[in-house]
């Protein structure tokens, strides 16, 4: 099996495992933020909009495109403001920790 089909293969399973947890409706930015957001939380409760700015998983995203997405991605419980704060901190939702 050749590189390129064993990537193949990966995305395929990738694909299988967002729809079994129901990601299979976020864009690609909201899925990116949420992967950022998780190995992000491995090593810190609470999410800043910097870090996950910063992450290389969003090295291609425009400012507005990753704002607008991390706005729904609170809007559908994904992510939540930490401690009652409206911005620039965030938690896992449970959504995401089951």
């Amino acid at each position: 099996m050749t590189g390129v089909e064993k990537l193949a293969r990966l995305k395929h399973l990738l694909l299988g495992m967002e729809r079994d947890l129901g990601m299979d409706g976020l864009s690609t930015v909201q899925r990116d933020i949420v992967y950022a957001a998780t190995l992000l939380s491995e090593t810190s409760r609470t999410l800043t909009t910097e870090n996950l700015r910063q992450h290389e998983l969003l090295d291609d995203v425009s400012r507005s495109a990753f704002f607008r997405a991390l706005k729904e991605l609170v809007e559908n419980g994904y992510l939540r403001h930490t401690d009652g704060r409206q911005r620039s901190a965030y938690i896992l939702s449970d959504k995401l920790r089951n």
